[in-house]
C-alpha cells in the first residue's frame, strides 16, 4: 500500500516535469529545459541546442520531490564525470559505485547535477536511485521533479514558420534542425484539387480558417486592393490543373453514419473538432473540420485521407493507411456534416485575375516555400542582413503573438545551426501533437477528455457501451523501453503492436529515425536494435505456460492465440525481442506498476525481489525473467511480424 501511494503521488501530483539545463563550450552557453537528469551525446555531435561540437560542461537543477519519508541510494552510469548535489550536500559522484543512504523527508529537495563530457566532446549519463524496501535501483523517473518556469524557444517558432525559406541563412551545415529543410505544400495543379472560392479565403485570412496555421497572411483582405489580391492569386492558383483531369467522384453519402463511427474510433476528436462546429476550440487548439466541403473540390478528399503526405510531405497530419473503404465514409461524413458550416467570408472578393495573380505570386515570393510556382521577382533580405529586431517580423501578418515575434532575435542563428535529435524529439512531440493521444509524464492525453465530443457517432453500433475502451500505451518511458529501430517502424507505420485496438497508431515517416533516436537520446542512450539473448529457453517456455505463470492467457505466442484474453488483450510474445530494451525489459517485469500505475499486467515478484514462484530457477526473479526474455527472442526470430 505505501508503494502504491508512492506510485500515485509521482504519477499524478504535479505540474509538467522539467529540468533546467545549462551547457557551456568554451565561450558559448545554451539554456533548455529537459525531462530527465539523463543526456546522451555521439562524438562530433552538438550537446545541446546552440553549442557546436566539442568538449563541454552541463548542470541540471531542479527539485525533487519526495512524498514521503525515504531512505535512497543514488548511482550514475555513463561516461565522462558527473556530481549529484542534493540539499547543497555532494551525494555521490560518476566515479563511485552507489551514494551512502540518504534519508530524505516528504517535500521538495534542491538538486543539482555537474557533469563534463569525455575529451573528444561525446558523452552520456543515466541518474538512478534504489529504495531499500519499496524499489530495486532504477532510473530516476521524469515525474519526480517539480515545474520550472518555461524557457521561450524562439528557433522552434523560425523552424515551425519557414523562417529561412525566405530569410536565407548562409552555410546552416550539417547539423541544422532538419525542420528547415521541409518544403511548404506542393502547388503543383493545386486547382484540380481545391476549389477557388476557398483559395480566396485562405489567401485572405489563413488563420481565420486555421487558427494554428503558420501560413501568413501576404494581403491586407480588409482593404478594397487587398481583396482584389486575394482574388486574382486565388484565381491564378485555380488555373494549376491539369488539362484533361477527371473530377474525382463525391463519396457515397449513404456512407456518412459509418464514417462518423470511424471519426470516433479512430480518435480523430484529439487533433479535430467535428465537422458540424463552425467555431474553433482555441483552449486545446484544435483544428476546425467546418470547411472541409467548401475546401476539396468533389471527392478529392478521400485522396487526401488517403496518403496526406502526397501534396505536403511535412504534414502535420499523419497516415492511418486507411483503406478505401474507410477512406470514402469518412469523406462522405465530414462533407455532410461540415456543408453549411463554412467560416463566414471575411470580406466581399471581386472576379479574381489570373495573370495578375500570377505576378504577384512572383513579386511575393510564394515560390520560396512552396513548389509548383513560378520562381520569384523579389527576394527578402536574408537573415544575417535584418536591422531592427525590436518589432519582430515586418513583412507578412505571420501568425505569432506579439512576444514571441518579439523573442526572435540575431543570436537564435546559433540554435538553428546546432541542433540535437533530443532537442527535435521535444519538439516534434509539440508539433506532431503526440499528447493529445498519448498521456506523457504526468500530463494526461486530451483525447481522455475530448472522446466524448464525438462519442455520439457510435451510438448506433450495437454493444458500444459495454465495450472496454483500452487506452493508448504512455510516452513517458517509450525512449528507454523500446529499441529505436522499433520505435522507427511504429512511427513508419511499417508494425502495430495492438492490432485488435479500434485506434491505430498512424505514420509520421518523414521524422520517424530522428524522432526514435532523440527519444532514446532523452533517456540517456544510444539508438538500438534486438541483440541475441542467452538463457534457458526451455525454462522461459515453460515459465509463460499455464504450468508457470500463466501468460499466455492474456498473450499470444506467435500464431497461438491468448487463451483468455476477456477485456484487455496483451502484446503477441512474438514481438518482445524486436520492441523492448533488456533493462525496461526486467524493470517492468520486477514491477510493472512503477512504470505505469494504471497497467492491467500483475506483479511476478514478491516484496523481497523473489519471484512468485519459489519452485522455479530457484526462486530468482532474475533468472526467471532472463529465461522468459530468452523464450521470447527464439519466438520472435520465427515470427517477427
Amino acid at each position: 500500500m505505501r508503494l502504491f501511494l508512492f506510485l500515485l503521488l509521482i504519477s499524478s501530483s504535479f505540474a509538467q516535469a522539467t529540468l533546467l539545463r545549462t551547457t557551456k563550450s568554451g565561450d558559448k552557453s545554451s539554456a533548455t529545459h529537459v525531462r530527465l537528469p539523463a543526456l546522451y551525446v555521439p562524438k562530433n555531435s552538438p550537446p545541446a541546442p546552440g553549442i557546436a561540437p566539442g568538449p563541454f560542461t552541463t548542470t541540471y537543477q531542479g527539485t525533487l520531490v519526495i512524498p514521503k519519508r525515504y531512505r535512497l541510494y543514488f548511482s550514475f552510469s555513463g561516461e565522462g564525470t558527473a556530481t549529484l548535489k542534493i540539499n547543497g550536500k555532494q551525494v555521490v559522484t560518476m566515479a563511485e559505485e552507489k551514494s551512502e543512504r540518504l534519508r530524505l523527508n516528504p517535500g521538495e529537495h534542491p538538486l543539482e547535477i555537474t557533469y563534463s563530457s569525455l575529451p573528444d566532446g561525446s558523452g552520456n549519463f543515466r541518474l538512478h536511485w534504489q529504495e531499500r524496501k519499496a524499489f530495486p535501483t532504477e532510473p530516476v523517473p521524469s515525474t519526480a521533479f517539480t515545474s520550472l518556469d518555461q524557457i521561450s524557444n524562439p528557433a522552434h517558432l523560425m523552424a515551425q514558420h519557414n523562417c529561412t525559406s525566405c530569410h536565407a541563412v548562409d552555410d546552416l551545415g550539417p547539423h541544422a534542425q532538419p525542420e528547415l529543410s521541409h518544403p511548404g505544400p506542393d502547388l503543383t495543379s493545386i486547382g484540380h484539387r481545391r476549389n477557388e472560392a476557398w483559395l480566396t479565403r485562405w489567401i485572405a485570412q489563413p488563420d481565420k480558417l486555421k487558427p494554428t496555421t503558420t501560413m501568413p497572411a501576404m494581403v491586407d483582405h480588409t482593404k478594397p486592393e487587398g481583396a482584389q489580391e486575394a482574388a486574382d492569386i486565388a484565381a491564378y492558383l485555380a488555373s494549376l490543373s491539369p488539362l484533361k483531369s477527371k473530377a474525382t467522384p463525391l463519396p457515397d453519402p449513404n456512407l456518412a453514419q459509418a464514417g462518423g463511427a470511424h471519426f470516433h474510433q479512430l480518435g480523430c476528436a484529439a487533433c479535430h473538432t467535428t465537422p458540424d462546429k463552425n467555431l474553433p476550440d482555441f483552449e486545446n487548439q484544435r483544428i476546425p473540420l467546418n470547411n472541409v466541403a467548401a475546401k476539396f473540390k468533389q471527392g478529392e478528399i478521400i485522396h487526401f485521407l488517403k496518403n496526406p503526405q502526397q501534396h505536403h510531405q511535412a504534414i502535420k497530419m499523419p497516415n492511418f493507411d486507411l483503406s478505401d473503404e474507410e477512406a470514402s465514409a469518412l469523406s462522405a461524413y465530414l462533407i455532410k456534416e461540415s456543408t453549411g458550416n463554412h467560416t463566414p467570408d471575411p470580406s466581399e472578393f471581386p472576379p479574381g485575375n489570373a495573370v495578375e495573380g500570377k505576378k504577384l505570386v512572383q513579386s511575393l515570393n510564394c515560390a520560396a516555400c512552396h513548389e509548383g510556382l513560378p520562381e520569384s521577382t523579389n527576394h527578402a533580405p536574408k537573415f544575417h542582413a535584418l536591422k531592427d529586431w525590436s518589432q519582430g517580423c515586418k513583412g507578412p501578418r505571420v501568425n505569432l503573438t506579439k512576444e514571441e515575434q518579439t523573442s526572435l532575435k540575431p543570436e537564435t542563428i546559433s540554435h538553428l545551426k546546432f541542433d540535437t535529435a533530443s532537442a527535435y524529439a521535444t519538439r516534434q512531440i509539440e508539433a506532431l501533437r503526440c499528447n493529445s493521444c498519448h498521456q506523457h509524464d504526468d500530463k494526461a492525453s486530451l483525447l481522455s477528455s475530448v472522446h466524448t465530443d464525438s462519442k455520439a457517432l457510435i451510438a448506433h453500433i450495437k454493444g458500444h457501451a459495454e465495450k472496454m475502451e483500452q487506452t493508448r500505451p504512455p510516452l513517458t518511458h517509450m525512449g528507454a523501453m523500446l529499441h529505436s529501430s522499433y520505435s522507427s517502424d511504429i512511427l513508419k507505420g511499417k508494425t502495430r503492436a495492438r492490432p485488435w485496438l479500434d485506434m491505430r497508431m498512424p505514420a509520421f515517416s518523414l521524422h520517424a529515425d530522428r524522432l526514435a533516436l532523440g527519444l532514446a537520446h532523452q533517456h540517456g542512450l544510444p539508438a538500438s536494435s534486438p541483440q541475441k539473448v542467452e538463457g534457458d529457453g526451455k525454462a522461459g517456455e515453460q515459465l509463460i505456460s499455464m504450468q508457470g505463470y500463466a501468460c499466455v492467457t492474456c498473450h499470444g505466442v506467435g500464431d497461438k492465440p491468448a487463451l483468455a484474453a476477456f477485456e484487455v488483450q496483451g502484446i503477441n510474445f512474438a514481438k518482445t525481442h524486436h520492441r523492448l530494451r533488456g533493462d525496461y525489459y526486467f524493470q517492468w517485469m520486477h514491477h510493472p506498476a512503477r512504470l505505469v500505475p494504471d497497467t492491467k499486467m500483475p506483479r511476478y515478484t514478491n516484496e523481497d525481489g523473489s519471484g512468485l514462484r519459489a519452485d522455479l530457477l530457484d526462486g530468482d526473479s532474475k533468472k526467471q525473467f532472463q529465461a522468459i526474455r530468452a523464450y521470447l527472442s527464439t519466438i520472435s526470430e520465427k515470427s517477427p511480424n
